[in-house]
């Protein structure tokens, strides 16, 4: 009988020694699998974070560029404002002289003074009349100086962040024989009545340019060669487009290169390609 219960406990003993082991067993495994578990959490999480990073970036990529674009947008149609206002002034000067200005005015001495820019001035609808340069004198003479010579905003350009100054501007005149503008001294070679006639009675011919990557004092006498033009338009881009001016009054915007005898056409009048 004794045997028997001896037995039994030693059942039992077994039976609580193999619990015992199981319990610890499974202990064992749930300690090695809690460090997986947070393995594998921070695995994905740094996974769905980089996720999230790459789509923010692209996402920002994608919509910087449409951001861009309508500011350029933006800022061009400024440029092509203003440099319809421009036409307006040369518009009124001619009505009120007959011609088109000289493409700079002269001192007492024959020596140029002033340009251009500065003689429409008075045409401009917001022209400060006390700050105008005097026409007679050198455009930067002490007494021009004490004026501040003023630019009218019609002349600075809103696709330039920093320009070098604030007095600098990107509207020039093309010298050339065949430009509408007057001659220092002489009568304009090609005075354009205002009223529209027909192609054959009078071409269209270039008036000014605005060039994104040429400036100049506004009020120096300092204007463009045929070449420099059409070095800017062989580089336009949709960024930094070159602006033209024609006598009856059109704007147009060269976003792309153009040959060389297209731009020379702009300037005799013998393009018909606008």
């Amino acid at each position: 009988m004794s045997k028997n219960i001896s037995n039994l406990g030693d059942v039992k003993a077994l039976e609580t020694l193999s619990h015992g082991t199981l319990e610890s067993e499974h202990s064992a495994v749930g300690n090695e699998e809690r460090p997986r578990k947070i393995i594998f959490f921070l695995v994905v999480s740094f996974s769905l974070f980089l996720l999230l990073a790459a789509c923010s970036v692209f996402g920002g990529g994608l919509l910087l560029p449409t951001f861009v674009d309508k500011t350029c947008g933006s800022q061009k149609e400024r440029v092509i404002q203003q440099m319809q206002k421009i036409g307006d002034a040369l518009r009124s000067y001619h009505l009120s002289h007959g011609r088109y200005p000289a493409t700079y005015a002269t001192d007492q001495s024959g020596q140029p003074a002033c340009s251009w820019r500065v003689v429409i001035t008075p045409f401009l609808p917001t022209a400060p009349p006390v700050r105008i340069p005097h026409l007679s004198q050198l455009w930067d003479s002490p007494g021009n100086a004490k004026l501040g010579l003023q630019i009218p905003s019609v002349f600075v350009s809103p696709l330039v962040a920093d320009p070098p100054t604030n007095t600098e501007t990107h509207v020039f005149t093309v010298t050339h024989p065949q430009n509408p503008f007057s001659e220092p001294n002489r009568e304009s070679i090609a005075s354009f009545p205002t009223v529209a006639l027909p192609d054959y009675v009078i071409r269209k011919h270039l008036l000014v340019a605005y060039l994104p990557n040429h400036t100049a004092h506004w009020a120096a006498p300092v204007d463009i060669s045929l070449k420099r033009l059409q070095d800017e338009v062989s580089n336009a881009t949709l960024e930094s487009p070159v602006i033209l001016l024609f006598t009856d009054g059109s704007v147009f915007a060269v976003e792309n290169p153009l040959e060389p005898f297209v731009v020379e056409g702009f300037v005799t009048g013998r393009s018909k390609s606008l």
